[in-house]
């Protein structure tokens, strides 16, 4: 009975694992979109966009830092939205994992053991 069991409640288990370990990565994504964002947050944010046209070679004062800026905010809030947007879907997988278990019909197996006058049921 148990040899039966086994791969199944594993299977099962690893599915889950998969699943948690999917929504726990997603979880660090970055999802906050600048107007949800502290002054200092979005302040910060602004360094790290300035820099990354900075690291392209883009110099500082010009027409082209202005278009850099402001792509790469574009660039930023799509990417947090997408996160966003996949963290969503992982929920949703979780959520119909959850309801597709619980109405799951799992095949019971019961056994009885007679001691004396008693008799002790257990059910798997």
């Amino acid at each position: 009975m148990e040899k039966y069991l086994v791969p199944a409640a594993v299977e099962y288990r690893m599915r889950v694992a998969v699943i948690v370990v999917s929504a726990i990565a997603l979880a660090g994504c970055e999802t906050t979109l600048p107007s949800e964002m502290s002054h200092t947050e979005a302040k910060q944010l602004a360094q790290q966009i300035y820099q990354r046209c900075l690291d392209q070679g883009v110099d500082p004062g010009t027409t082209e830092m202005d278009v850099c800026t402001k792509h790469e905010s574009y660039r930023e809030i799509d990417k947090r939205l997408n996160n966003r947007a996949a963290v969503r879907e992982v929920g949703r997988g979780l959520q119909n994992a959850a309801e597709k278990r619980a109405n799951q019909r799992r095949p019971v197996t019961c056994s009885s053991t007679v001691v004396g006058q008693t008799a002790r049921t257990t059910c798997l």
